[in-house]
């Protein structure tokens, strides 16, 4: 059963947002409000080399991976005295680091799962960010009512890829930034790539972060899988561990092997 819902979980499958809900309801509900899970990100781990590496908080030490995804996406000062929209907020994580570290005036963050809606209003409770149950195919908001859109490993849920930049447009104000980073399937990526081009975003960086985030899973896959064994029934613990990409998992291999590719985006409106 489980099995052929994975296979149904492509870009362009009529089923793909409700399963996706699904599972990611699921997610939720295992981790109640324990927190575990506030990030559900691959993550992002440079080579530093020597050079500066990001200065958390120690109780943010644990999320490291997530939070430098969202920071490397949106840059030292992407958002900086910004409104902005977060598209795919899953359970709050990622809109509260950005909060904290990147410094915009509002931000408000959008999710199709209301039970993660729940979770994020209960366990992230800052002035200026607010949550809200909402689709990415058909944002709830005025045109023009944001500076910058932020759209981290969410956009692979959407069977209609273009309806999510039409919307992006939409809600941006003239001049107004995206900022979006997610995987694909080597069969998807053609259709990611011209969902991007017929749109009428400009695209004003495209980088290919896949070794960053191999870096990170590798690092962050022990503890995925403890967690896994603590929380997971045995019969869904092969799912959860394809799902949250731990070492040896099959969107772990395809990664490594260069069948998945993993790119961010600075999209503008003109």
């Amino acid at each position: 059963m489980l099995q052929t819902v994975f296979k149904k979980l492509t870009c362009d499958s009529p089923l793909a947002k409700r399963t996706w809900q699904f599972w990611y309801n699921f997610a939720n509900m295992v981790d109640g409000r324990a927190g575990d899970l506030r990030f559900m990100n691959f993550g992002y781990a440079p080579e530093y080399n020597g050079g500066k590496i990001m200065e958390l908080d120690p109780a943010d030490e644990k999320y490291r991976y997530a939070i430098q995804l969202y920071y490397h996406t949106v840059g030292r000062q992407g958002l900086s005295d910004l409104d902005v929209l977060e598209v795919g907020c899953g359970r709050g994580g990622g809109a509260a680091s950005l909060m904290k570290y990147a410094s915009p005036r509002s931000l408000t963050g959008i999710d199709f799962s209301s039970r993660a809606i729940s979770l994020c209003r209960n366990l992230a409770r800052i002035p200026s960010l607010t949550f809200k149950v909402g689709d990415a195919e058909k944002i709830p908001f005025k045109d023009g009512s944001f500076d910058a859109v932020v759209n981290v490993e969410s956009s692979h849920c959407y069977p209609q890829l273009d309806k999510f930049f039409t919307e992006v447009l939409r809600v941006l104000k003239k001049g107004g930034r995206l900022f979006y980073a997610d995987f694909r399937r080597e069969e998807d990526l053609a259709a990611q790539q011209q969902a991007i081009r017929d749109s009428a975003f400009i695209v004003r960086e495209k980088e290919d972060i896949a070794p960053e985030v191999i870096r990170a899973l590798t690092l962050d896959s022990t503890k995925k899988e403890k967690l896994i064994r603590r929380r997971i029934p045995g019969f869904l613990r092969s799912y959860f561990r394809k799902f949250t990409c731990t070492v040896g998992s099959e969107n772990y291999v395809s990664l490594l092997e260069g069948r998945r590719f993993y790119h961010r985006y600075l999209l503008v409106k003109p």
